[in-house]
């Protein structure tokens, strides 16, 4: 059959068209290969971001996103290598999330190992073999329920004593007892206040009038005083 211009031109469009689709499904077929030159990982090339809702789904993550801030590291943005040093006590870490573009390494934690730290975490390479710098990184994981704080009661014993003071008192002395106010060391004794009674005092009355007059005893007496003096002086006189 001798074909005509018009028939020749639609063939070569649709050969032309053939190829370009399959240049197209070749080229998107080379670029889902991504590879990773690290074995915990696993690649992946698709649109995601650490504020995207299916973010902690891919590669057998689970929990929430765990933010940079709430991790200990080394190293992260804009440089190749990520090393995780310390993790939030609150939360169980699932896995890590590195990404270069819209490549990315999917690091589960079950991979990584219980003992940290999780050094040289990296994104896909790309260009034939080539380590990009890091553009995004972060974590998943599941809140973990604390353990309540724990309570510790101290109890202290005051041990209280009494004692008694015992005070002696004659019999011709009569005694008061009052009760002493506590002390502040919580001890408590008896005080005792001996009051000694008063020593009654006899009265001095006059004797009772017998009708015998004492004045004529008084004259007699003076009067012997008298002849006394008289006597002496005349013996003197009789000397000299």
């Amino acid at each position: 059959m001798r074909l005509t211009p018009l028939r020749r031109s639609g063939l070569l469009a649709s050969a032309a068209l053939a190829a370009v689709a399959s240049l197209v499904l070749a080229t998107s077929a080379f670029a889902d290969e991504v590879t990773t030159d690290d074995p915990r990982a696993q690649a992946f090339s698709q649109f995601i971001d650490v504020n995207h809702p299916d973010a902690c789904t891919v590669g057998g993550l689970s929990g929430n996103v765990v933010l940079p801030g709430e991790l200990v590291y080394t190293g992260g943005d804009n440089q190749q290598h990520l090393n995780i040093t310390g993790l939030p006590e609150d939360v169980k870490v699932t896995g890590m999330l590195v990404k270069a573009g819209d490549v990315f390494n999917v690091y589960l934690a079950g991979k990584l190992g219980e003992a940290l730290p999780w050094n040289e975490l990296r994104a896909p390479v790309v260009d034939g073999g080539n380590l990009p710098e890091i553009g995004q990184w972060f974590g998943c994981g599941v809140a973990v329920e604390q353990p309540p704080a724990s309570t510790t009661t101290t109890t202290t014993t005051t041990t209280t004593s009494e004692s008694t003071v015992t005070h002696s008192s004659t019999p011709t002395s009569t005694s008061s007892s009052e009760p002493a106010t506590p002390s502040s060391s919580a001890e408590v004794a008896l005080t005792t206040t001996t009051t000694v009674a008063p020593v009654p005092v006899a009265e001095v009355h006059d004797l009772a009038a017998t009708g015998f007059g004492s004045a004529w005893m008084l004259g007699l007496g003076a009067a012997l005083v008298a002849a006394g003096a008289a006597l002496v002086l005349v013996m003197r006189r009789r000397r000299v």
